[in-house]
Protein backbone atom coordinates (compact mmCIF):
# COMPACT_ATOMS: atom_id res chain seq x y z
CA UNK A 1 0.00 0.00 0.00
CA UNK A 2 1.24 3.49 -0.78
CA UNK A 3 2.07 5.95 1.95
CA UNK A 4 -0.35 8.45 0.44
CA UNK A 5 -3.52 6.75 1.66
CA UNK A 6 -3.63 9.17 4.60
CA UNK A 7 -6.91 10.98 4.09
CA UNK A 8 -7.01 14.43 5.68
CA UNK A 9 -10.24 15.69 7.19
CA UNK A 10 -12.24 18.73 6.19
CA UNK A 11 -13.11 19.77 9.72
CA UNK A 12 -9.49 19.46 10.89
CA UNK A 13 -8.51 21.93 8.19
CA UNK A 14 -11.33 24.25 9.19
CA UNK A 15 -10.30 24.16 12.85
CA UNK A 16 -6.69 24.86 11.92
CA UNK A 17 -7.62 27.80 9.69
CA UNK A 18 -10.07 29.30 12.15
CA UNK A 19 -7.57 28.85 14.98
CA UNK A 20 -4.79 30.59 13.08
CA UNK A 21 -2.62 27.48 12.98
CA UNK A 22 -2.92 27.27 9.19
CA UNK A 23 -3.49 30.01 6.63
CA UNK A 24 -5.78 29.58 3.65
CA UNK A 25 -2.78 29.98 1.35
CA UNK A 26 -0.80 27.28 3.17
CA UNK A 27 -3.70 24.84 3.09
CA UNK A 28 -4.27 25.21 -0.64
CA UNK A 29 -0.59 25.17 -1.50
CA UNK A 30 -0.15 21.96 0.49
CA UNK A 31 -2.96 20.29 -1.47
CA UNK A 32 -1.57 21.57 -4.76
CA UNK A 33 1.86 20.19 -3.90
CA UNK A 34 0.39 16.80 -3.02
CA UNK A 35 -1.58 16.74 -6.26
CA UNK A 36 1.52 17.44 -8.33
CA UNK A 37 3.71 14.97 -6.46
CA UNK A 38 1.23 12.11 -6.88
CA UNK A 39 0.04 12.97 -10.38
CA UNK A 40 2.81 11.06 -12.25
CA UNK A 41 1.64 7.74 -10.81
CA UNK A 42 -1.87 8.32 -9.39
CA UNK A 43 -3.32 10.40 -12.26
CA UNK A 44 -6.19 11.67 -10.13
CA UNK A 45 -6.51 14.96 -12.01
CA UNK A 46 -7.37 15.80 -15.59
CA UNK A 47 -6.38 19.43 -15.00
CA UNK A 48 -4.29 21.35 -12.49
CA UNK A 49 -3.75 25.09 -12.96
CA UNK A 50 -0.19 26.34 -13.44
CA UNK A 51 -0.38 27.81 -9.93
CA UNK A 52 -3.07 27.40 -7.26
CA UNK A 53 -6.10 29.65 -7.76
CA UNK A 54 -6.67 30.40 -4.08
CA UNK A 55 -10.04 31.61 -2.85
CA UNK A 56 -8.97 34.13 -0.22
CA UNK A 57 -12.32 34.07 1.54
CA UNK A 58 -13.39 35.21 4.96
CA UNK A 59 -12.00 32.77 7.50
CA UNK A 60 -15.41 32.18 9.06
CA UNK A 61 -16.96 30.78 5.87
CA UNK A 62 -17.65 27.01 6.07
CA UNK A 63 -15.15 25.99 3.37
CA UNK A 64 -12.53 28.71 3.79
CA UNK A 65 -9.14 27.09 3.32
CA UNK A 66 -10.62 23.79 2.14
CA UNK A 67 -9.09 22.38 -1.07
CA UNK A 68 -11.69 20.59 -3.21
CA UNK A 69 -11.57 18.27 -6.20
CA UNK A 70 -14.26 18.53 -8.89
CA UNK A 71 -15.10 15.75 -11.33
CA UNK A 72 -14.44 16.70 -14.93
CA UNK A 73 -18.15 16.44 -15.67
CA UNK A 74 -18.97 19.53 -13.62
CA UNK A 75 -18.50 22.98 -15.17
CA UNK A 76 -15.79 25.33 -13.91
CA UNK A 77 -15.41 28.69 -15.62
CA UNK A 78 -11.70 29.00 -14.83
CA UNK A 79 -10.71 25.42 -15.71
CA UNK A 80 -11.43 23.10 -18.65
CA UNK A 81 -14.36 20.68 -18.42
CA UNK A 82 -13.79 18.05 -21.10
CA UNK A 83 -15.72 14.96 -19.89
CA UNK A 84 -12.67 12.77 -20.66
CA UNK A 85 -13.65 12.99 -24.32
CA UNK A 86 -11.59 14.10 -27.33
CA UNK A 87 -14.81 15.59 -28.72
CA UNK A 88 -14.64 18.25 -25.99
CA UNK A 89 -10.88 18.78 -25.77
CA UNK A 90 -10.11 22.36 -24.77
CA UNK A 91 -13.67 23.16 -23.69
CA UNK A 92 -13.81 25.80 -20.94
CA UNK A 93 -17.34 26.69 -19.81
CA UNK A 94 -18.50 30.30 -19.57
CA UNK A 95 -20.01 29.81 -16.11
CA UNK A 96 -19.59 27.60 -13.07
CA UNK A 97 -22.01 24.82 -12.26
CA UNK A 98 -24.39 25.71 -9.44
CA UNK A 99 -22.50 23.32 -7.17
CA UNK A 100 -19.19 25.04 -7.90
CA UNK A 101 -20.75 28.45 -7.29
CA UNK A 102 -21.97 27.29 -3.89
CA UNK A 103 -18.57 25.89 -3.00
CA UNK A 104 -16.78 29.10 -3.94
CA UNK A 105 -19.33 31.28 -2.14
CA UNK A 106 -18.74 29.16 0.96
CA UNK A 107 -15.01 29.89 0.72
CA UNK A 108 -13.82 26.67 -0.90
CA UNK A 109 -10.94 26.49 -3.38
CA UNK A 110 -11.13 24.22 -6.42
CA UNK A 111 -7.68 22.62 -6.64
CA UNK A 112 -8.29 20.94 -9.98
CA UNK A 113 -10.53 18.76 -12.11
CA UNK A 114 -10.57 15.06 -11.32
CA UNK A 115 -10.59 12.25 -13.84
CA UNK A 116 -13.89 10.76 -14.97
CA UNK A 117 -14.64 7.90 -17.27
CA UNK A 118 -15.80 9.20 -20.67
CA UNK A 119 -19.20 10.89 -20.17
CA UNK A 120 -19.39 9.07 -16.79
CA UNK A 121 -19.74 5.70 -18.51
CA UNK A 122 -17.33 2.78 -18.70
CA UNK A 123 -14.37 4.00 -20.77
CA UNK A 124 -11.81 4.77 -18.01
CA UNK A 125 -9.12 7.38 -17.64
CA UNK A 126 -5.62 6.66 -16.30
CA UNK A 127 -6.37 6.96 -12.55
CA UNK A 128 -5.11 4.09 -10.38
CA UNK A 129 -6.14 2.89 -6.96
CA UNK A 130 -4.02 4.61 -4.26
CA UNK A 131 -3.87 1.36 -2.28
CA UNK A 132 -2.36 -0.58 -5.17
CA UNK A 133 -1.77 0.99 -8.57
CA UNK A 134 -2.34 -2.35 -10.31
CA UNK A 135 -6.03 -2.10 -9.37
CA UNK A 136 -8.86 0.11 -10.56
CA UNK A 137 -10.08 2.95 -8.34
CA UNK A 138 -13.58 2.31 -9.67
CA UNK A 139 -15.62 4.67 -11.77
CA UNK A 140 -16.92 6.85 -13.05
CA UNK A 141 -15.77 9.28 -10.34
CA UNK A 142 -12.31 7.72 -10.38
CA UNK A 143 -10.15 10.76 -9.72
CA UNK A 144 -12.32 12.16 -6.94
CA UNK A 145 -12.22 8.92 -4.94
CA UNK A 146 -8.47 8.55 -5.47
CA UNK A 147 -7.72 12.17 -4.53
CA UNK A 148 -9.46 11.87 -1.17
CA UNK A 149 -8.00 8.43 -0.48
CA UNK A 150 -4.50 9.70 -1.23
CA UNK A 151 -4.92 12.60 1.19
CA UNK A 152 -4.65 15.26 -1.51
CA UNK A 153 -8.00 16.90 -0.72
CA UNK A 154 -10.48 16.30 2.11
CA UNK A 155 -13.49 16.76 -0.14
CA UNK A 156 -14.19 15.89 -3.76
CA UNK A 157 -17.35 15.71 -5.79
CA UNK A 158 -18.54 13.19 -8.33
CA UNK A 159 -21.71 11.95 -9.95
CA UNK A 160 -23.61 8.68 -9.76
CA UNK A 161 -25.95 7.21 -12.36
CA UNK A 162 -25.44 3.56 -11.38
CA UNK A 163 -22.70 3.26 -8.75
CA UNK A 164 -20.16 5.95 -9.62
CA UNK A 165 -19.75 7.41 -6.12
CA UNK A 166 -20.44 4.46 -3.84
CA UNK A 167 -18.32 1.87 -5.64
CA UNK A 168 -15.10 3.90 -6.09
CA UNK A 169 -15.36 5.09 -2.49
CA UNK A 170 -15.54 1.47 -1.36
CA UNK A 171 -12.61 0.46 -3.58
CA UNK A 172 -10.45 3.34 -2.34
CA UNK A 173 -11.30 3.08 1.35
CA UNK A 174 -13.08 6.40 1.86
CA UNK A 175 -16.60 7.59 2.60
CA UNK A 176 -18.86 8.10 -0.41
CA UNK A 177 -22.24 9.80 0.02
CA UNK A 178 -24.98 9.92 -2.61
CA UNK A 179 -27.88 11.93 -1.21
CA UNK A 180 -31.55 11.74 -2.15
CA UNK A 181 -32.25 12.34 -5.84
CA UNK A 182 -32.66 16.07 -6.29
CA UNK A 183 -30.89 17.11 -3.09
CA UNK A 184 -27.95 18.79 -4.86
CA UNK A 185 -28.68 20.82 -8.00
CA UNK A 186 -27.14 19.45 -11.21
CA UNK A 187 -27.22 22.66 -13.25
CA UNK A 188 -23.94 22.83 -15.13
CA UNK A 189 -23.28 19.08 -14.86
CA UNK A 190 -23.22 16.99 -18.03
CA UNK A 191 -26.05 14.46 -17.88
CA UNK A 192 -25.74 10.80 -18.66
CA UNK A 193 -29.31 9.81 -17.75
CA UNK A 194 -31.19 12.70 -16.12
CA UNK A 195 -33.74 10.44 -14.40
CA UNK A 196 -30.89 8.68 -12.60
CA UNK A 197 -28.07 11.23 -12.26
CA UNK A 198 -27.08 12.29 -8.74
CA UNK A 199 -24.28 14.48 -7.43
CA UNK A 200 -22.34 12.88 -4.60
CA UNK A 201 -19.22 13.46 -2.54
CA UNK A 202 -16.12 11.78 -1.13
CA UNK A 203 -14.69 12.51 2.32
CA UNK A 204 -12.40 10.94 4.90
CA UNK A 205 -15.23 10.36 7.37
CA UNK A 206 -18.99 10.57 7.72
CA UNK A 207 -18.98 13.75 9.78
CA UNK A 208 -17.23 15.63 6.98
CA UNK A 209 -19.86 14.43 4.52
CA UNK A 210 -22.64 15.65 6.81
CA UNK A 211 -20.88 19.00 7.20
CA UNK A 212 -20.46 19.43 3.44
CA UNK A 213 -23.99 18.32 2.61
CA UNK A 214 -25.50 21.08 4.73
CA UNK A 215 -23.56 23.64 2.70
CA UNK A 216 -24.14 22.41 -0.86
CA UNK A 217 -27.62 20.89 -0.74
CA UNK A 218 -30.52 22.70 -2.34
CA UNK A 219 -32.42 22.89 -5.61
CA UNK A 220 -32.04 25.25 -8.55
CA UNK A 221 -34.71 26.63 -10.90
CA UNK A 222 -32.84 25.35 -13.95
CA UNK A 223 -32.68 21.78 -12.63
CA UNK A 224 -36.19 20.41 -12.47
CA UNK A 225 -35.48 17.05 -10.85
CA UNK A 226 -36.82 16.26 -7.41
CA UNK A 227 -37.25 13.29 -5.12
CA UNK A 228 -39.53 10.56 -6.47
CA UNK A 229 -41.09 10.51 -3.00
CA UNK A 230 -42.56 13.93 -2.45
CA UNK A 231 -43.41 13.84 1.27
CA UNK A 232 -41.44 12.78 4.31
CA UNK A 233 -42.92 10.06 6.49
CA UNK A 234 -42.36 10.34 10.21
CA UNK A 235 -39.82 7.63 10.91
CA UNK A 236 -40.75 5.26 13.72
CA UNK A 237 -37.21 5.29 15.09
CA UNK A 238 -35.59 8.62 14.39
CA UNK A 239 -35.43 9.95 17.92
CA UNK A 240 -31.94 10.41 19.30
CA UNK A 241 -32.49 7.95 22.14
CA UNK A 242 -34.28 5.27 20.15
CA UNK A 243 -32.70 1.93 19.29
CA UNK A 244 -31.29 1.95 15.77
CA UNK A 245 -33.05 -0.64 13.64
CA UNK A 246 -30.95 -2.02 10.77
CA UNK A 247 -32.15 -4.35 8.03
CA UNK A 248 -29.92 -7.02 6.48
CA UNK A 249 -31.19 -8.33 3.16
CA UNK A 250 -31.54 -12.09 3.05
CA UNK A 251 -30.58 -11.83 -0.61
CA UNK A 252 -28.57 -8.96 -2.11
CA UNK A 253 -29.98 -7.16 -5.13
CA UNK A 254 -27.32 -7.60 -7.80
CA UNK A 255 -24.29 -9.80 -8.36
CA UNK A 256 -23.35 -12.16 -5.55
CA UNK A 257 -20.75 -10.92 -3.07
CA UNK A 258 -17.30 -12.44 -2.81
CA UNK A 259 -16.77 -14.40 0.45
CA UNK A 260 -14.59 -11.72 2.03
CA UNK A 261 -17.19 -9.00 1.40
CA UNK A 262 -19.98 -11.19 2.75
CA UNK A 263 -17.94 -12.02 5.83
CA UNK A 264 -17.08 -8.36 6.47
CA UNK A 265 -20.75 -7.36 6.41
CA UNK A 266 -21.71 -10.25 8.68
CA UNK A 267 -19.02 -9.32 11.21
CA UNK A 268 -20.09 -5.68 11.14
CA UNK A 269 -23.74 -6.58 11.70
CA UNK A 270 -22.79 -8.73 14.71
CA UNK A 271 -20.71 -5.89 16.15
CA UNK A 272 -23.53 -3.37 15.69
CA UNK A 273 -25.98 -5.78 17.34
CA UNK A 274 -23.60 -6.14 20.27
CA UNK A 275 -23.36 -2.34 20.51
CA UNK A 276 -27.12 -1.99 20.92
CA UNK A 277 -28.59 -1.82 17.44
CA UNK A 278 -31.44 -4.09 16.44
CA UNK A 279 -30.35 -5.97 13.33
CA UNK A 280 -33.07 -7.89 11.51
CA UNK A 281 -32.99 -10.05 8.39
CA UNK A 282 -35.50 -8.88 5.77
CA UNK A 283 -36.68 -9.59 2.24
CA UNK A 284 -37.44 -6.85 -0.25
CA UNK A 285 -40.93 -6.81 -1.75
CA UNK A 286 -41.03 -9.06 -4.82
CA UNK A 287 -42.02 -6.10 -6.98
CA UNK A 288 -38.52 -4.69 -6.52
CA UNK A 289 -36.77 -7.70 -8.01
CA UNK A 290 -36.87 -6.29 -11.57
CA UNK A 291 -35.10 -3.03 -10.71
CA UNK A 292 -31.94 -4.04 -12.57
CA UNK A 293 -33.69 -4.37 -15.94
CA UNK A 294 -35.66 -1.18 -15.40
CA UNK A 295 -32.66 0.96 -14.49
CA UNK A 296 -30.73 -0.36 -17.49
CA UNK A 297 -33.55 0.59 -19.87
CA UNK A 298 -33.79 4.12 -18.50
CA UNK A 299 -30.03 4.61 -18.66
CA UNK A 300 -29.70 3.40 -22.24
CA UNK A 301 -32.57 5.45 -23.63
CA UNK A 302 -31.61 8.69 -21.89
CA UNK A 303 -27.92 8.30 -22.78
CA UNK A 304 -28.98 7.86 -26.40
CA UNK A 305 -31.02 11.06 -26.24
CA UNK A 306 -28.23 13.05 -24.58
CA UNK A 307 -25.26 11.74 -26.57
CA UNK A 308 -26.73 10.28 -29.74
CA UNK A 309 -26.24 13.38 -31.87
CA UNK A 310 -22.50 13.39 -31.08
CA UNK A 311 -22.24 9.76 -32.14
CA UNK A 312 -23.99 10.54 -35.45
CA UNK A 313 -21.81 13.58 -36.05
CA UNK A 314 -18.42 12.25 -34.89
CA UNK A 315 -18.49 8.48 -34.39
CA UNK A 316 -14.70 8.29 -34.29
CA UNK A 317 -14.58 10.46 -31.16
CA UNK A 318 -16.72 8.18 -28.99
CA UNK A 319 -15.56 4.97 -27.31
CA UNK A 320 -16.95 1.58 -28.23
CA UNK A 321 -18.66 1.16 -24.84
CA UNK A 322 -20.47 4.48 -25.17
CA UNK A 323 -21.41 3.66 -28.74
CA UNK A 324 -22.88 0.36 -27.60
CA UNK A 325 -24.89 2.07 -24.86
CA UNK A 326 -26.36 4.56 -27.32
CA UNK A 327 -27.23 1.82 -29.78
CA UNK A 328 -28.85 -0.18 -27.00
CA UNK A 329 -30.96 2.83 -26.04
CA UNK A 330 -32.12 3.35 -29.59
CA UNK A 331 -33.39 -0.21 -29.58
CA UNK A 332 -35.65 0.25 -26.54
CA UNK A 333 -39.25 0.99 -27.50
CA UNK A 334 -40.97 4.15 -26.28
CA UNK A 335 -43.55 1.98 -24.54
CA UNK A 336 -40.89 0.06 -22.60
CA UNK A 337 -39.17 3.29 -21.62
CA UNK A 338 -42.43 4.85 -20.43
CA UNK A 339 -43.18 1.73 -18.40
CA UNK A 340 -39.75 1.85 -16.79
CA UNK A 341 -40.14 5.49 -15.81
CA UNK A 342 -43.59 4.91 -14.38
CA UNK A 343 -42.29 1.93 -12.45
CA UNK A 344 -39.44 4.03 -11.07
CA UNK A 345 -41.81 6.38 -9.27
CA UNK A 346 -44.22 3.63 -8.21
CA UNK A 347 -41.45 1.45 -6.79
CA UNK A 348 -39.84 4.39 -5.02
CA UNK A 349 -43.07 4.90 -3.10
CA UNK A 350 -43.38 1.16 -2.47
CA UNK A 351 -39.85 1.01 -1.06
CA UNK A 352 -40.48 4.05 1.12
CA UNK A 353 -43.57 2.49 2.68
CA UNK A 354 -41.86 -0.87 3.11
CA UNK A 355 -38.74 0.62 4.76
CA UNK A 356 -40.41 3.06 7.12
CA UNK A 357 -43.89 1.71 7.79
CA UNK A 358 -43.81 -2.04 7.22
CA UNK A 359 -40.28 -2.84 8.47
CA UNK A 360 -39.73 0.30 10.59
CA UNK A 361 -36.07 0.39 9.59
CA UNK A 362 -33.66 3.26 9.94
CA UNK A 363 -31.35 1.86 7.28
CA UNK A 364 -30.57 -1.16 5.16
CA UNK A 365 -27.05 -2.58 5.46
CA UNK A 366 -25.91 -3.87 2.06
CA UNK A 367 -22.71 -4.31 0.07
CA UNK A 368 -21.33 -1.38 -1.96
CA UNK A 369 -19.49 -3.73 -4.34
CA UNK A 370 -18.95 -7.44 -4.85
CA UNK A 371 -15.57 -7.23 -3.11
CA UNK A 372 -12.18 -5.59 -3.48
CA UNK A 373 -11.21 -3.46 -6.48
CA UNK A 374 -10.52 -5.62 -9.54
CA UNK A 375 -7.05 -5.94 -11.00
CA UNK A 376 -6.39 -3.78 -14.05
CA UNK A 377 -7.63 -0.39 -15.21
CA UNK A 378 -9.86 -1.33 -18.13
CA UNK A 379 -12.78 -2.48 -15.97
CA UNK A 380 -14.06 -0.17 -13.23
CA UNK A 381 -16.10 -2.81 -11.41
CA UNK A 382 -19.61 -4.19 -11.02
CA UNK A 383 -22.23 -1.53 -10.20
CA UNK A 384 -25.19 -3.90 -9.76
CA UNK A 385 -25.15 -3.60 -5.96
CA UNK A 386 -25.53 0.19 -6.19
CA UNK A 387 -27.79 0.72 -9.20
CA UNK A 388 -31.11 -0.29 -7.56
CA UNK A 389 -30.79 2.38 -4.86
CA UNK A 390 -29.86 5.00 -7.46
CA UNK A 391 -32.93 3.94 -9.45
CA UNK A 392 -35.11 4.52 -6.37
CA UNK A 393 -33.47 7.88 -5.67
CA UNK A 394 -32.84 7.09 -2.02
CA UNK A 395 -29.78 8.29 -0.09
CA UNK A 396 -26.85 5.90 0.17
CA UNK A 397 -23.51 6.07 1.92
CA UNK A 398 -20.54 3.72 2.03
CA UNK A 399 -17.79 3.60 4.63
CA UNK A 400 -14.69 1.41 4.84
CA UNK A 401 -14.85 -1.45 7.32
CA UNK A 402 -12.23 -4.10 6.52
CA UNK A 403 -9.28 -5.21 4.42
CA UNK A 404 -9.78 -8.02 1.92
CA UNK A 405 -7.44 -10.89 1.02
CA UNK A 406 -5.67 -8.79 -1.63
CA UNK A 407 -4.92 -6.05 0.92
CA UNK A 408 -7.55 -3.65 -0.45
CA UNK A 409 -10.46 -1.99 1.36
CA UNK A 410 -13.93 -3.44 1.74
CA UNK A 411 -16.90 -1.23 2.50
CA UNK A 412 -20.42 -1.30 3.87
CA UNK A 413 -23.28 0.55 2.19
CA UNK A 414 -26.16 1.99 4.20
CA UNK A 415 -29.43 2.86 2.47
CA UNK A 416 -31.87 5.35 3.99
CA UNK A 417 -35.33 6.67 3.26
CA UNK A 418 -35.82 9.36 0.63
CA UNK A 419 -35.42 12.87 2.04
CA UNK A 420 -34.09 11.48 5.32
CA UNK A 421 -30.46 12.20 4.44
CA UNK A 422 -29.66 13.63 7.85
CA UNK A 423 -30.96 10.52 9.58
CA UNK A 424 -28.88 8.28 7.30
CA UNK A 425 -25.79 10.35 8.02
CA UNK A 426 -26.41 10.19 11.78
CA UNK A 427 -26.76 6.41 11.71
CA UNK A 428 -23.71 6.11 9.45
CA UNK A 429 -21.64 8.13 11.92
CA UNK A 430 -22.77 5.81 14.72
CA UNK A 431 -21.80 2.79 12.62
CA UNK A 432 -18.47 4.34 11.68
CA UNK A 433 -17.56 4.82 15.33
CA UNK A 434 -18.00 1.09 15.90
CA UNK A 435 -16.57 -0.30 12.66
CA UNK A 436 -12.95 -0.02 13.82
CA UNK A 437 -11.66 1.16 10.43
CA UNK A 438 -8.82 3.35 11.68
CA UNK A 439 -7.24 0.46 13.58
CA UNK A 440 -7.68 -1.82 10.57
CA UNK A 441 -6.14 0.79 8.30
CA UNK A 442 -3.11 1.35 10.54
CA UNK A 443 -2.48 -2.37 10.70
CA UNK A 444 -2.75 -2.66 6.92
CA UNK A 445 -0.31 0.20 6.39
CA UNK A 446 2.20 -1.44 8.69
CA UNK A 447 2.02 -4.83 7.01
CA UNK A 448 1.77 -4.09 3.30
CA UNK A 449 4.59 -2.99 0.98
CA UNK A 450 4.34 0.03 -1.27
CA UNK A 451 2.51 -0.69 -4.52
Amino acid sequence: MTESTNAVTLRDIRRAVEGGVLTIQQSIESADKAARQTQPWLHAFSYLPDAPIVNQAEIGLPFAGVPIGIKDLIDTADMPTEYNSPAYAGRTPETDAVLVTRLRQAGGTIVGKTITTEFAWRHPGPTVNPWNKKHTPGGSSSGSAAAVSAGIVPLAFGTQTFGSVIRPAAYCGVVGFKPTYGSIARTGVLPLAPSLDHIGMFTANVGDAAYAFKVVSGSDDQDFHFSHVRSKHNSQSNDGGAIIRIGMLRRQVGTAMEPAQDSALTRLAARLQAEGAEVVTVDLPVELEDMGALVSAILAVEAAVVHGALLDRSPGLISSVMTSLIQEGRGVSSVDYARARAAQVRLAHLFDRWLQEDMRLDVLLVAPATGEAPVGLDYTGDASLCAPWTFLGVPAITLPIAIGPAGLPLGAQLIGAAQHDERLLAVAEWVEARAGWQAVKLQAKASLPDA
